[in-house]
């Protein structure tokens, strides 16, 4: 049966939930944002569907701002960085809260969560009960649901697999010790390995960058948001 396209009301998609993370002054959302509540940006700003990424090419997820009912819960990918940033400067003016991308260093506290010195976000080990890695491309079926698998020692799912995460952060490459000047503010920090990685690319230490302008099916995000203090919040202009 062919799914029905899923189209939300304003009302219907509830804003991402929030986990503190212990011994910090911030909270991370419990998953990746899903494709229902950027469904819900979207219908409220007019802001471009995620239906392409960055070479244009011909799979899509959404098609002409609606998606299969089936992967509504699944994380919305296909998102740049920018539009991540735009994705949370709405949430922010519509909730009141200083919603925002967490920076590198929070990501990596956030999958620790109490563990600290695990290569992955719940332990030592990794299987596809655990986290969603090493799948191939099958349209509507390669992603699973943004609260897929394990969820680490304080609650949040999706830290490894299914999508990688963009960070607010620059990526800053080195040679001899050094910061490289001419590259410097070029490619921002993503987090989390995907579906299409190896188990290597899921551990907690692991970085990786592209552009802010990026987008594709293996590239998602999650929000943050300061509990005491207001850190500069990145713009997507």
């Amino acid at each position: 049966m062919i799914a029905l396209l899923f189209w939300l009301s304003a009302a219907t998609a509830a804003p991402p939930e929030m986990v503190p993370v212990p011994g910090s002054s911030f909270a991370v959302g419990k998953a990746p944002v899903t494709n229902a509540q950027y469904l819900e940006f979207i219908q409220e700003t007019g802001h471009p569907a995620p239906e392409r990424n960055s070479v244009g090419g011909s799979f899509q997820l959404w098609k002409n701002g609606e998606f299969a009912g089936e992967i509504a819960s699944h994380p919305v990918v296909n998102v740049s960085w920018k539009d991540a940033v735009a994705y949370a400067e709405w949430l922010s003016k519509k909730t009141g809260k200083a919603y925002r991308l967490p920076t590198d260093e929070e990501w990596t506290r956030a999958a620790e969560g109490t563990l600290k010195g695990k290569p992955y976000p719940w332990g030592d080990s990794i299987d596809k009960t655990k986290a969603w890695f090493g799948a191939k491309w099958n349209g509507a079926q390669t992603l699973k649901p943004a609260d897929f698998g394990t969820p680490n020692s304080i609650g949040l799912y999706g830290m490894a697999g299914n999508v990688w995460q963009w960070t607010a952060d620059w990526y800053v490459p080195m040679f001899n010790g050094r910061p490289v000047q001419e590259e410097l503010e070029k490619m921002r920090i993503i987090r989390g390995g995907s579906w299409a990685n190896e188990p290597d690319f899921l551990k907690v230490g692991y970085r990786n960058f592209h552009p802010p302008d990026f987008k594709d099916f293996f590239v998602g995000f999650r929000v943050a948001l300061s509990l005491a203090g207001q850190p500069q919040q990145a713009t997507a202009k």
